[in-house]
């Protein structure tokens, strides 16, 4: 796990380098063939979470009609095969995990375009869609998804980007340069914060418990985070929405309860100070992974991310210290990440409508 979070810049740069050729086939071919005009990314466990955020990166930035739901909902719950011109795109590290598989079957039965996004081009997603492009990265070789995970997410975003400009809409600003800044900037958070993340494991030692807190793209970010600390030590996380914390959820906070908080610097970070200090008043113990000053000055165990590093893809960048955590307090509790106990590298169980 440990090798493969480090692994995270190399995969980046081979995504914008190698891959991106490919992604630019499919989708001018998924184009040509239909002209979708409804996105839908799937997923199970982390592939889900990994399309989450594209998903919010398509409807917020590309200005595409995009839903991203686990695979499941869709075998249950599928469109309509005419409405709205709907395209499937299915995550899937292996490619053969069983309820993304059947998603994927179940739209080409409708007549939906499907788009199969893996690290393994021989398995049964790859070879069943209809359009497949090579992530060109090694897979992780632990049952815990780190740099498939950040490269998948990638990929989708590249893929939703090819489709814009087919569709003629007008992309963010700067987006060209702040992807191909991504591989440095990958490397420059792990460099700062690897050290920062093991201080936070040694300072945990009475916490019991964890809450994640994020909003817009790193809201997925924190889901992946959450779930990352309970695959690898067990521990008991959950994740909200920043905002929607006060609602209802903040009745539980009291001393053993840490609240890790990525608060990037944007027009969000008064509002989410705020909140910040209403937890700390209550006991809990406040953890914000930002590169805000307002936040980094007032909480004085922030992980601090660098203020370099591009705020477009802030939720790729993000979830580095969220792995990081995960690993060193597995490592500290004496667990194995890389074997977690029930845990398997796909789920086969079948799954029908």
């Amino acid at each position: 796990m440990i090798k493969e979070i480090h692994e995270q810049p190399n995969a980046f740069e081979r995504i914008l380098t190698h891959t991106r050729d490919g992604i630019r086939t499919v989708a001018l071919e998924a184009w040509k063939r239909k002209r979708p005009n409804t996105f839908y990314l799937v997923g199970c466990g982390s592939s889900y979470y990994a399309a989450m955020i594209p998903g919010f990166y398509y409807e917020y930035y590309l200005g595409l009609n995009t839903v991203a739901m686990p695979s499941s909902e869709f075998v249950w719950y599928a469109p309509k095969p005419n409405a709205n011109a709907p395209i499937l795109i299915a995550l899937s590290r292996s490619g053969k995990t069983s309820e993304t598989v059947e998603a994927t079957r179940k739209a080409k039965k409708s007549g939906i375009p499907t788009v199969a996004v893996t690290s393994d081009q021989k398995s049964t997603m790859a070879e069943e869609c209809d359009y497949s492009f090579d992530l060109g990265i090694p897979t992780d070789q632990s049952v815990i998804m780190t740099k498939t995970f950040t490269a998948s997410a990638l990929a989708s975003f590249l893929l939703g980007v090819e489709f814009a400009k087919l569709r003629n809409e007008v992309l963010p600003k700067n987006a060209e340069d702040e992807m191909s800044r991504l591989p440095a900037d990958a490397k420059d958070v792990i460099e700062n914060v690897e050290g920062q993340a093991k201080k936070a494991v040694e300072a945990s030692g009475s916490i019991s418990r964890y809450i994640y807190l994020g909003s817009g793209a790193c809201y997925p970010a924190c889901l992946e985070g959450a779930l990352k600390l309970r695959e690898t030590s067990y521990g008991a996380s959950e994740t909200y929405h920043s905002m929607e914390f006060r609602h209802g959820p903040f009745a539980e906070l009291q001393k053993g309860i840490q609240v890790f908080a990525i608060v990037p610097r944007g027009k969000a970070v008064t509002q989410q100070l705020t909140l910040l200090k209403e937890i700390n008043a209550t006991g809990a113990t406040v953890v914000p992974i930002s590169d805000a000053p307002e936040i980094i000055s007032h909480f004085k165990n922030s992980i601090r991310m660098p203020r370099s590093i591009s705020p477009l893809f802030s939720a790729l960048l993000y979830m580095i210290p969220m792995q990081l955590f995960a690993y060193y307090h597995a490592v500290d509790k004496g667990f194995n990440p890389d074997e977690p106990r029930n845990l398997s590298r796909y789920v086969t169980t079948e799954i029908k409508a």
